[in-house]
């Protein structure tokens, strides 16, 4: 079985990714372009031709990008950086920097998420021991070209340009992760129709909430609800206008909730609305105020009347969530039973009905 559809959009990091690669990629080639003119100022002619060369890989590279390859482009900056700097060092010697841009693309090399890991690390491994076989080949070589005062500050600045890349690089894409997670948590977490919390996340909020409130001795209520005649809703209206419904209802109850309380869709047309802190009485006249807030919402110019019938539960400390749930679900059955569009209570339960 295929990871993707052949029909799904590209990864959207991988393709921001390689947006910020075509960037740097026009950066290093209007650098080389740049030192062209250094090399034959300095009568290196050879160097000069020799980025006359870089000028064209980078450029090939950027091509590769917008023609979709990006893998390839990202191996041939490679290879032109490690024609680049070992030609350098062998002419110039080791005191001007050029090799540190080995240890740049060996990181580059890593995001190429086309390679399998193993060949991805036997590259960039490839690449270090070269900027270590330059140090032994070309360790001894003194640079003997003009400007000689300036070779202390061409190796701090190229130390520098080879390094920002990296880093604009890999800060962009930190941050394109950090999104990406945060997003596949949001999904994680909510319904995709509603928004509201789905079934799976609630679980965990729910105990979380009746930890706090056994430790400050608070009221905690909890609540089914559920939309009236649904599904004659989705036959005669279809399952489009059932989708807008099913939104403006939660959206009417998100907006009847308080900061601490838990508003999960729990299936179908059905809510969970976990009150806490919240006493029996005043998550009553709380889902009464919502009952009447749903029941004045119409749809397809009046025509359609939405209502939804409540069934509220005291839990106590002792009780388990199933438990209380269940009873919910019978005070829920109850309203359904008496006619629907209302809210009612179910009977206070002793504590020995509900110890686990």
């Amino acid at each position: 079985m295929t990871k993707y559809h052949p029909y799904s959009k590209p990864d959207q990091v991988e393709a921001l990714k390689f947006a910020l690669l075509r960037r740097v990629a026009a950066y290093c080639m209007w650098l080389h372009a740049g030192l062209i003119g250094v090399f034959w100022h300095l009568e290196v002619n050879i160097l000069a031709l020799v980025n006359v060369g870089s000028v064209l890989m980078w450029y090939a590279g950027i091509k590769l990008i917008d023609a979709s390859k990006p893998s390839i482009a990202l191996r041939v900056f490679c290879l032109e950086v490690a024609i680049h700097a070992t030609l350098v060092c062998a002419y110039l010697g080791m005191s001007l920097g050029f090799q540190y841009y080995l240890w740049t693309v060996s990181c580059l090399m890593l995001l190429d998420y086309q390679l399998r890991l193993r060949n991805a690390v036997i590259y960039s491994v490839v690449l270090i021991t070269l900027f270590a076989v330059l140090e032994l080949l070309f360790g001894d070589v003194a640079y003997q070209y003009r400007y000689q005062q300036l070779i202390p500050y061409v190796h701090f600045a190229n130390v520098l340009i080879c390094g920002i890349p990296m880093i604009y690089t890999i800060s962009h894409i930190r941050k394109m992760t950090v999104q990406q997670r945060d997003k596949l948590e949001e999904l994680a977490a909510h319904d995709p129709l509603t928004q509201m919390f789905n079934r799976r996340y609630a679980r965990e909020l729910i105990t979380h909430a009746k930890e706090n409130c056994i430790s400050t001795h608070s009221p905690l209520c909890l609540v089914m609800a559920d939309i009236d005649h649904f599904k004659k809703i989705n036959d005669t209206f279809g399952h489009d206008k059932g989708d807008q419904i099913l939104k403006s209802v939660a959206e009417t109850i998100k907006a009847h909730i308080h900061p601490a309380d838990i508003a999960v869709r729990w299936g179908g047309e059905e809510f969970l609305i976990v009150l806490a802190p919240c006493s029996s009485g005043e998550a009553m006249q709380r889902m009464e105020k919502l009952r009447r807030a749903v029941e004045t919402t119409s749809f397809e110019n009046d025509i359609l009347k939405v209502t939804m019938s409540f069934g509220v539960a005291n839990w106590d400390p002792s009780q388990t969530f199933e438990v209380v749930i269940q009873h919910a679900d019978a005070a829920l059955y109850d309203s359904k039973h008496s006619g629907r569009n209302r809210v009612t209570a179910a009977p206070i339960l002793r504590v020995s009905e509900g110890v686990s």
